[in-house]
């Protein structure tokens, strides 16, 4: 597993930062596989550039 970080604006106007986790192994179908969190632990879910917690009450754009 390897990750990287990178910054973000939120919907609220505060920076952030977005660690991506990277599992090489990947899951059942052998694909590698992405995780997105705040530092908090707080699980994000992307769409194309935008990255939301699970109620969407965050909003983040990668800057």
């Amino acid at each position: 597993m390897s990750f990287r970080q990178f910054p973000a604006t939120g919907n609220d106007g505060n920076a952030y930062i977005i660690l991506e986790f990277h599992d090489e192994h990947g899951g059942p179908d052998g694909k590698p596989s992405l995780r997105y969190e705040l530092a908090d632990g707080q699980r994000l879910q992307r769409k194309n550039d935008r990255f939301a917690n699970a109620d969407s009450t965050l909003v983040l754009t990668a800057d």
